[in-house]
């Protein structure tokens, strides 16, 4: 039974044609999901869905009936309900405050909070959560608010729930969590409607598919008759041939040297080492130290104890621009927040860390900052408009290319990549992959934080695995597997390739 379908739907903004022409049907009780690259569309259409962007043209049909979908609340009348990756809750406030903020119980300006907090446990006991309505948002992990934003939508009545990227910023177990409250609400009869760069995903969660390409439908397919490499040719319009392009390389001299690091707390006696050539997963459950341990090389967080070489020299990093100074470059996982200045140009982002070498008497030299980005636009194939385009209106790929950038710029040699494909599309992926192999055919030595581990496993040369701050696993590439990569990871073994030295 279709229980929702656009058809014809257009939607322009200024000198972008965002949506041409777009017709798809979703059905009740489906988890559908809708993919595409940066720009294709997507999170357009789902805005327009959930009353966010008015249409310019065409028709939503709701159980048959057209609707007139020109707000939010016009959207939450339908039974439409988002949930935005980054996630809009007031972290001051309780769950049930929270969930209820616009439709609280009670009378003459006070708030009936047994009520309130009834209602609530009743949605929490729905999906066999263990929040309680009295927590503070504030006090939970990033998962549980994602469970209170989809309480929220339940609040409504919504029959509709879609999901942009809901997994971004969670670790494999939540993920699970996730993955069984959506199997639940679709149970119920809910409808689903995923959007997720992490193909993955779709193959586990969705029951059809819709790809969207540079603003047009290309298609919908059952899940169950498509493979991932067909799905991908329909995102990119081409076949991307060998998507992880790991090849076999004669590493080079050790190029840093990481010794009994600590950090109150956060990790305990990390040791390890990454040689010429070489690029190395970490890996690790949500909270492990993995992202505190790329931190602290970078001078982003000071430890403890511990030593740190490069080069075979032993060096104090107090800050980022002593890890600079010293060879180390860093790509943040929070690219948004933390590694670009959005309202910059793309220009000023990358060398935003070589003014001294750029300027003369403290004045900024613009033919060398020129020269700097000619060089990496042709270097890395970076896609902008001009050099005072803001970075803020690129494509997450093109930003996350800039952000890399930086760091070669400064002749960072050993680079500390946190996340480096979150929130990209699947051929931005793939570029910045072979960009990650020929960084070490050129002699980097690069170190790759990632949830994902079919990414670990496919690029890197070997695996650490992180448990509770430390150490627990350092796996070669042929002897790579989930489950062992998990029970690392959760502490039910350690496993230590032979033959390799931390």
């Amino acid at each position: 039974m279709t229980v929702c379908e656009v058809k014809n739907i257009c939607k322009s903004f200024p000198g972008v044609k965002a949506l041409t022409d777009v017709s798809v049907a979703f059905e009740k009780g489906e988890v559908h999901a809708v993919v595409g690259e940066n720009g294709a569309g997507k999170s357009t259409l789902m805005k327009i869905l959930g009353g966010a962007y008015s249409l310019d043209s065409g028709t939503i049909l709701m159980d048959g009936k057209e609707a007139a979908i020109r707000s939010i609340p016009d959207a939450l009348r339908c039974g439409i309900s988002v949930i935005y990756q980054e996630l809009n809750l007031m972290k001051s406030l309780t769950v049930a405050e929270n969930i209820f903020v616009s439709d609280l119980p009670g009378r003459a300006g006070c708030v009936n909070y047994r009520v309130l907090n009834q209602r609530t446990q009743e949605l929490i006991d729905s999906l066999g959560l263990k929040i309680k309505p009295s927590d503070t948002v504030s006090m939970l992990s990033v998962s549980e608010q994602q469970m209170v934003e989809i309480l929220k939508a339940l609040s409504h009545n919504s029959e509709i729930i879609i999901m942009d990227e809901p997994t971004a910023a969670l670790s494999t177990q939540e993920v699970e969590t996730l993955y069984g409250i959506i199997r639940k609400l679709k149970a119920d009869g809910k409808t689903i409607l995923y959007i997720s760069h992490r193909l993955r995903e779709v193959f586990d969660l969705a029951d059809r598919v819709s790809v969207l390409r540079d603003g047009l439908f290309v298609g919908t397919k059952n899940v169950a008759e498509i493979d991932e490499r067909k799905l991908v040719e329909m995102m990119v319009g081409r076949d991307i041939s060998q998507m992880y392009t790991y090849t076999a390389r004669q590493l080079g001299e050790t190029m840093l040297e990481v010794e009994g690091l600590e950090k109150k707390e956060a990790f305990t006696g990390v040791t390890f080492s990454l040689k010429a050539g070489e690029v190395v997963g970490m890996a690790g459950l949500m909270g492990c130290g993995r992202e505190e341990i790329a931190k602290s090389i970078y001078g982003l967080l000071r430890a403890d104890a511990g030593t740190i070489a490069v080069n075979g020299k032993a060096v104090s990093i107090r800050r980022p621009a002593d890890a600079i100074k010293n060879g180390i470059g860093f790509v943040t996982e929070d690219r948004k927040d933390a590694g670009i200045f959005a309202l910059m140009t793309v220009r000023e982002n990358l060398t935003m860390n070589i003014l001294r070498l750029i300027s003369k008497f403290r004045l900024i030299s613009g033919k060398k900052e020129q020269e700097v980005l000619d060089e990496y636009t042709g270097r890395m194939d970076m896609k902008y408009a001009s050099e005072n385009q803001r970075i803020m209106n690129l494509s997450g790929g093109n930003q996350q290319k800039f952000v890399l950038a930086r760091a070669l710029a400064a002749n960072c040699k050993v680079l500390v990549l946190c996340e480096p494909t979150r929130g990209i599309d699947v051929g931005a992926k793939a570029e910045v992959y072979r960009l990650l192999a020929d960084l070490s055919r050129q002699g980097y030595a690069i170190l790759v934080i990632s949830s994902e581990l079919p990414e670990i496993m496919s690029i890197c040369f070997r695996t650490l695995v992180v448990y509770h701050g430390r150490i627990t696993g350092n796996i070669l590439r042929g002897e790579m597997d989930e489950n062992r990569i998990m029970r690392c990871a959760t502490g039910a073994e350690t496993y230590f390739s032979e033959g390799v030295g931390l």
